[in-house]
């Protein structure tokens, strides 16, 4: 079907420089391969676990369909601010607590809340493409804090730089265990971090999707040090393996939440009643927690088998603290050719899939992402191919 002619240049002028997701494009030319194994997608290759796909199921036999409050139903939010307390030690009630769908969408709402046309945003480097997808759908500039000379760490000193050289800057958004590289912090640096962002007028959007997903030490909150100016985003996809259930949350003080909420209320409303039953029982029920860790230690082996093997074959690697992901830099014979060519490459000659490291902003063409949410199996043949490929 045509659209109408005098349409066709009507549609929000934003829309011009924003494409699909670089992610799923690569993920799609890639699943064109035949035989190939893909390492793309930061998708859990586990399933979610039986309590909480029971639950789903009794809450429809109760007829849990209706409208939820907009909010989230109270036991989830105050489920969610519990987990909060016991595995962070902040302090947030329930009415504190946004149930979102999804972090993606809890990172919409919260951009889209404290942002006005021509606002800038920071954002440290590397990240997930839709921090700049709906900065440009709001109309902000974007300004990147580049961190791939000190192992995509940010440094206090680079971010005292880039905050006085942007006074105006409205929000800073970071986000660790870090998608892609598996970097994060320790308590030390976060709070190094935090007395920085401290002396600043500016809203932190802390991603921390990953928090319960980490391998060298405990998961530390920039919420824990500055929580009045922190909006902390999280969710169960990849810490539950609940991707397609789309269960967010966003923690912030109350007057943050007002706001935050009427983005949420006029968007999408509110969770479906069900699976907000479901993701109760997911925060809550200690079996389900036994098999979380379960996927953790299974994550921690895959990543112990696979970085000292591609260190073997030349990739520069940096030490993972989190997350399920390699950030790798691409070997110098095969560096003229950047991420996506190199990618490309490794697809059809090797048989496998990976991410270009500019996926997760311009600076990173000399790198791209592996990751390891897939069966051991999988990961054997994929060193195996990749060495293959190294030293024909």
């Amino acid at each position: 079907m045509e659209i109408k002619k005098s349409l066709e240049n009507k549609f929000n002028t934003s829309l011009a420089n924003l494409t699909g997701s670089p992610i799923r494009e690569f993920d799609a030319f890639a699943s064109t391969i035949e035989g190939i194994i893909k390492l793309t997608l930061g998708e859990p290759d586990f399933d979610t676990a039986e309590e909480v796909k029971e639950a789903a199921k009794v809450a429809l036999d109760n007829n849990r369909t209706h409208y939820s409050v907009n909010n989230g139903i109270e036991p989830l939010r105050a489920a969610w601010a519990k987990n909060l307390e016991k595995r962070y030690n902040l302090k947030y009630s329930s009415d504190e607590v946004i149930v979102t769908i999804g972090a993606s969408a809890a990172i919409e709402h919260t951009i889209s809340a404290v942002t006005n046309q021509g606002d800038t945003i920071l954002v440290v480097t590397p990240y997930f493409s839709a921090y700049e997808g709906v900065g440009i759908l709001n109309k902000c500039n974007i300004k990147f804090i580049d961190t791939a000379d000190n192992g995509f760490k940010v440094r206090p000193s680079d971010l005292e730089k880039a905050l006085e050289e942007n006074k105006d800057a409205k929000a800073i958004l970071i986000n660790y265990p870090n998608n892609p590289s598996g970097v994060s912090y320790t308590r030390e640096e976060v709070k190094e971090i935090a007395d920085v962002l401290g002396k600043y007028d500016i809203f932190v959007l802390s991603d921390e999707i990953y928090g319960d997903i980490t391998y060298n030490y405990k998961h530390t909150s920039l919420a824990e040090f500055i929580p009045e100016q922190t909006v902390l985003i999280s969710g169960l996809s990849k810490s539950h393996a609940m991707t397609g259930w789309r269960i967010g949350f966003v923690a912030a003080p109350q007057a943050m939440i007002r706001k935050i909420g009427v983005f949420h209320l006029f968007t999408v409303s509110g969770a479906p009643t069900f699976i907000q039953d479901a993701a109760v029982v997911a925060l809550t029920d200690e079996n389900v927690d036994k098999y979380n860790n379960h996927m953790i230690e299974t994550y921690r082996e895959r990543k112990d088998y696979m970085v000292p093997r591609l260190r073997e074959l030349g990739f520069e690697i940096p030490e993972i603290d989190g997350a399920f992901y390699i950030f790798a830099k691409i070997p110098a014979e095969y560096r003229e050719l950047g991420a996506m060519e190199f990618c490309k490459l490794l697809a059809k000659e090797a048989r496998v899939g990976v991410i270009p490291g500019t996926a997760f902003g311009k600076a990173y063409n000399d790198f791209f992402r592996i990751s390891y949410a897939t069966s051991m199996e999988n990961i054997k043949e994929a060193v195996e191919r990749i060495s293959q490929f190294m030293n024909k």
